[in-house]
């Protein structure tokens, strides 16, 4: 065989140390099984107070973070956070309730993306991707469902043209906004202070969320992408595998569960008989 047209060992790529804190054991270990190849998990967390010390100890890269956590919820670790490691990159992986019901109050306590548990692997890996390289992330049913609130915080109407520009484009960093747009990466800070005054948002992220939130923001179309998720139609395959990877560990549990059941049901008739 012609050596070129042998494949090449892909080079290593940086997986970021990462915190998971979710409350139900079986969820972790299926989210432990779909994102490993992406991120390196270091601890689990099923409780919001034991997220906040191993996250102050460990320090980690990224974290993935459930809204209803005992002891303190996704919210209040969400702030301490902020406080401890002010640059975290913290994606919100929850359901539709608590990501609709608290996604303002998140954006406050520093959240960077939201992410619904129900979205699957597809929408997940795109949030990943953006969230650990410092980036905001919107899941798009998240949009919707807080679009469909009553909102009393429309985006300011004084954003000029050139502003609304560099808003729809917060997904990339300042330097690739500037090569866009051909401006001074200078402009671009300077365009963005004043976006996050109008707005009266603390963060980036917050005004990019906000946008999303009332129909500014259009994730890009790029050839060969999701024009939904940016997700590569290349990887379908491998986010589909792994799809069915955490539904046969989820089979895989809960016959176990039900074996352990049968076995303990029939220990207690066993019992029972030998006390008649």
């Amino acid at each position: 065989m012609d050596p070129s047209l042998q494949s090449h060992p892909r080079p290593p790529v940086f997986r970021p140390r990462t915190v998971l804190c979710e409350r139900h054991e079986l969820i972790r270990f299926g989210l432990k099984r779909v994102v490993s190849e992406v991120v390196e998990i270091i601890a689990e967390a099923a409780d919001g107070m034991s997220a906040c010390e191993i996250i102050r100890s460990l320090r980690p890269d990224f974290i993935i973070l459930d809204v209803d956590l005992d002891s303190l919820n996704g919210v209040e670790v969400c702030r301490r956070v902020a406080q401890e490691l002010p640059n975290s990159n913290v994606l919100v992986l929850t359901d539709s309730y608590h990501a609709t019901k608290y996604h303002n109050q998140l954006m406050r306590a520093g959240a960077r993306g939201f992410c619904l548990k129900s979205s699957g692997p597809r929408t997940l890996f795109a949030a990943i991707e953006q969230v650990t390289r410092g980036l905001p992330f919107c899941d798009p049913k998240i949009t919707q469902l807080v679009k469909q609130q009553p909102s009393s915080s429309a985006p300011n109407s004084n954003l000029t043209d050139r502003e609304i520009e560099v808003l729809i484009r917060l997904d990339l960093r300042n330097k690739e906004i500037a090569e866009e747009l051909d401006m001074k990466l200078r402009t671009v800070e300077k365009h963005i202070e004043c976006i996050l005054a109008k707005l009266k948002v603390p963060t980036r992220t917050a005004a990019a969320l906000k946008a999303v939130q009332h129909g500014y923001v259009l994730l890009p179309k790029v050839p060969g992408r999701d024009p939904v998720t940016g997700v590569s139609h290349e990887q379908t395959v491998a986010e589909l595998q792994a799809e069915l990877a955490i539904a046969n560990e989820h089979l895989k549990a809960l016959l176990r569960q039900n074996e352990l059941l049968k076995e303990a049901l029939s220990e207690k008739m066993r019992n029972q008989k030998k006390n008649q």
